[in-house]
């Protein structure tokens, strides 16, 4: 975990946030509400409020790599059951297996519309990847990143 911090921004006069109005964060629509809702439930924790008037904005995007196995199949069988049919080998559907990720979490001092402290999580989800496993993933990654962001506006 990489943080950064701007010295000059009073960072323990943040009482309330709220998300960039835009965010790209590169990822599916479904996944970024998760992140927001990690952020939101740490930001809680931290007794900060949402607000429309906010002191700080929280924005975040993601580079990853993501790792994939050919399935012929386009379905889910065991060995056997796929030995007894022919395969169209012209269909070729890829399976991740893996996604390794740098995420981006920022604080953008709102009154001058600057970066006030950020951190760069390095992580990586191994398959299977579902909803609950990339809720975990996130939400601890996040509830240690924005544990520090609390230690450095309280300091």
């Amino acid at each position: 975990m990489d943080i950064q911090y701007e010295k000059n921004f009073d960072l323990s006069s943040y009482k309330t946030y709220n998300f960039y109005p835009i965010i790209d964060s590169k990822l599916p629509e479904d996944e970024t509400k998760t992140i927001m809702q990690a952020v939101e439930l740490q930001l809680f924790k931290q007794g900060y409020k949402k607000s429309e008037t906010p002191d700080f904005y929280v924005n975040f995007f993601v580079e990853e790599n993501t790792y994939y196995t050919a399935d012929f199949s386009g379905k889910k069988k065991n060995y056997t059951e796929s030995k007894k049919e022919k395969v169209d080998s012209s269909k070729v559907y890829l399976r991740t297996t893996a996604i390794d990720q740098l995420l981006y979490l920022d604080i953008v001092d709102v009154q001058n519309d600057q970066l006030a402290w950020n951190v760069i999580i390095e992580g990586s989800i191994e398959d299977p990847i579902t909803y609950e496993k990339l809720f975990q993933y996130y939400s601890e990654k996040i509830e240690k990143a924005l544990i520090k962001f609390y230690e450095t506006s309280n300091q």
